[in-house]
């Protein structure tokens, strides 16, 4: 994407004075924090750029500089996002493809690699209050999506969903593409995220303040029965049923 230019208050655009504004990145990552608490809480349609810029604390003409509209915020704040889960999920997916596509592991071994992939995922889910900023941005992205579900599906969603469907499908005999290695998928992804999308419900139901600690790891403890439950080798479960 090209370099924004500065707009003026008429809403013309003109050239910045000389050096730009100061601090840009420092600036532009402040718009985008502002952005995301701001977009989180009253959605696209509900926030405007003067609401926007008040909350980072420039001027709109500073916000359009950067972002040329309030779209431009928007899917900046999408990039942000995927672009910090990348980084803390590329470490758990990479190399996946490859281990499970040469020689076949011994099933315990996958099974054992799920569950580290799990108990990553759920350190990051469960004990990053990052992600407590970015819950209502994607709630509302998956109640009515818009590029910026795109931006976020396609660079971490869907790799990370890939990957678990590797590790499920290998467990089942099945391919990863067949639908219910991929509906179980799904399930096992559900029994996680909903602990941060019902974050509240569940603090009240344990009367847990956070998910913290000893607490985390019960979690994770219950995680990993249910999931060696699941998968424990049974010729029945995993036999192809005939459609």
């Amino acid at each position: 994407m090209s370099r924004p230019r500065a707009i003026a208050d008429d809403g013309r655009r003109r050239r910045p004075a000389a050096g730009g504004y100061g601090r840009g990145d420092e600036t532009r990552a402040r718009i985008i924090a502002a952005a995301l608490d701001v977009f989180g809480t009253h959605g696209f349609g509900g926030a405007s750029t003067r609401v926007l810029a008040e909350r980072a604390g420039v001027t709109l003409p500073a916000l359009h500089y950067y972002f040329d509209s309030k779209e431009g915020v928007y899917l900046a704040c999408a990039e942000h996002i995927a672009e910090r889960l990348d980084e803390r999920f590329r470490a758990l997916t990479d190399g996946v493809a490859d281990t499970l596509a040469g020689t076949p592991p011994p099933r315990i071994r996958v099974l054992e690699m799920l569950l580290t992939f799990v108990d990553g995922f759920t350190d990051f889910f469960l004990g990053a209050h990052e992600l407590e900023k970015w819950v209502m941005f994607i709630i509302r992205e998956q109640a009515q999506p818009t590029k910026a579900f795109d931006i976020i599906f396609e660079r971490v969603m869907q790799r990370t969903f890939n990957t678990l469907a590797a590790f499920v499908g290998r467990l089942l005999d099945r391919p990863a593409s067949d639908m219910e290695v991929r509906i179980r998928t799904f399930t096992l992804i559900g029994q996680l995220v909903f602990f941060r999308t019902a974050r509240e419900a569940a603090l009240r139901v344990t009367g847990w303040r956070d998910f913290d600690g000893e607490r985390l790891k019960l979690v994770k403890r219950v995680l990993r029965a249910q999931i060696e439950a699941t998968f424990a080798p049974n010729p029945k479960a995993t036999r192809r049923r005939k459609p």
